[in-house]
């Protein structure tokens, strides 16, 4: 396959973009300035990027949490994300969501990040694949999971259903080497996730997923693959998350020798070495391109940082699907009942009786 020169561009800028949002987003965590818990992808952004790049038109895709490349490869706007993660009134969730679970399915083809259980996102993704069935769309919906939710059994029950009914559904399992803490050979019965394909009679294969080329090559086979008819693909990617699960997480628990082995094989550093290399694009290019890109992440941290929290009053909004028995805005007070003082230290109390009731 030959590439423009602004294709390979393209690609950089959105892995350089995400390691820089997200080495910006870790100082940020540790200085108490985020809300809630940062996970990031560094060391994985080949996989994503290289998978994002051959979605078509109308074709949706879901994320966890290490795919922030894919999201700004796909057109999402860097300060968008990062008020997101101060929890400010910005669309689409208005500040009810943390930075990872983004949504946007008419601009992005972004699925909802369904985290109820872990795995969820492989069932749901086989809906939106049903879907696409039986309006006969030749459209894909394309899953990344990471390889400790291969084991939960929503993963089973979803692959089992898409396999079933021959759905357009891709899924990328990214094998970082280790489920939070767990290592591969401590959370897992077989060599590869793609060794439990065979039971569902799927195709599937593992590849490299720190060369950018690979991987595309890769999920192009198992994306036409699904487009055709052939029903769901399992493609699984050999990678290292150069993180901890969390910023929380210190990693103490990864070996040297394999830290040093993967550092080395950085798929950002690859892919630019390859550009400056084969590509005829110079260093003083890219490095021009990072400095623009660093001076992006700065203006997304002051937007996001002189965007409104959201009004304490709106804090019912949206959560549920609009209804003709709602009621109007000044008739609140009389659907709910305010709450003096809490109900549970009175039903802990040694003196509580039934006829002391709840305000709940």
């Amino acid at each position: 396959m030959s590439y423009s020169r602004d294709h390979l561009v393209n690609l950089y800028q959105a892995m350089r973009l995400a390691r820089t949002f997200e080495e910006r987003l870790g100082v940020l965590y540790r200085q108490g300035k985020t809300h809630g818990a940062v996970y990031l992808g560094i060391g994985q952004e080949a996989i994503s990027v290289g998978c994002a790049s051959l979605l078509e038109e109308k074709d949706l895709f879901s994320t966890v949490s290490r795919n922030l490349s894919a999201w700004f490869y796909r057109g999402v706007k860097p300060e968008h994300v990062m008020a997101r993660w101060f929890g400010k009134d910005q669309e689409p969730s208005h500040g009810r969501d943390l930075g990872l679970f983004l949504a946007d399915l008419g601009t992005y083809g972004l699925t909802p990040f369904h985290n109820g259980s872990m795995a969820s996102w492989i069932p749901s993704g086989a809906g939106y694949a049903l879907a696409f069935k039986m309006r006969r769309q030749r459209n894909i919906c394309l899953a990344f999971t990471g390889d400790g939710a291969t084991s939960p059994g929503d993963f089973y029950e979803g692959l089992n259903f898409a396999s079933i009914h021959k759905l357009p559904l891709v899924i990328i399992a990214e094998m970082n080497q280790f489920a939070y803490s767990t290592p591969r050979e401590k959370q897992m019965p077989v060599t590869n996730i793609a060794d439990r394909a065979p039971a569902f009679n799927i195709y599937s294969e593992t590849a490299y997923g720190n060369d950018l080329f690979t991987v595309i090559d890769a999920a192009r086979r198992g994306i036409k693959h699904a487009r055709q008819g052939g029903g769901p693909a399992l493609i699984e990617f050999r990678t290292f998350r150069q993180r901890g699960h969390g910023e929380h997480d210190d990693c103490s628990y990864v070996p040297q020798q394999v830290r040093k082995f993967w550092e080395q094989r950085d798929p950002l550093l690859m892919y630019r070495n390859w550009l400056t290399g084969c590509a005829n694009i110079t260093e003083a290019e890219l490095s021009c391109l990072d400095d623009e890109i660093v001076s992006r992440i700065e203006a997304a941290v002051e937007y996001a940082k002189e965007l409104d929290n959201p009004a304490p009053e709106t804090v019912m909004n949206r959560l549920f699907a609009p209804s003709a028995h709602d009621p109007d805005s000044e008739d609140w007070l009389q659907v709910f009942e305010p709450i003096v003082e809490p109900a549970i230290p009175k039903l802990l109390a040694q003196d509580a009786s039934p006829s002391q009731g709840s305000h709940f």
